[in-house]
């Protein structure tokens, strides 16, 4: 049976031991990743939805028809 080592101490531990007899920690499988906290986020830049330019256009349509109402209308 081959030894590993105790990836917290350092010192050899036998492979099937549950936990290292000098450390009191639970023996890492060497084929595991040791980096036990997850990935910091990473902030995307989130993009802002374009306006489309229909509301603006009908504004100003709008607009345009009561100018002009007003106008006939004053000038009776």
């Amino acid at each position: 049976m081959a030894n590993v080592t105790c990836v917290h101490c350092g010192k050899e531990v036998f492979e099937w031991a549950p936990e290292c007899p000098y450390c009191k920690k639970p023996i890492a499988n060497p084929d595991a990743p040791t980096r036990l906290s997850p990935e910091p986020k990473t902030w995307k830049k989130t993009s802002y939805r374009k306006k489309s330019p229909v509301g603006l256009i009908a504004a100003v349509v709008a607009a345009v028809i009561i100018a002009a109402a007003v106008y006939f209308f004053l000038m009776l």
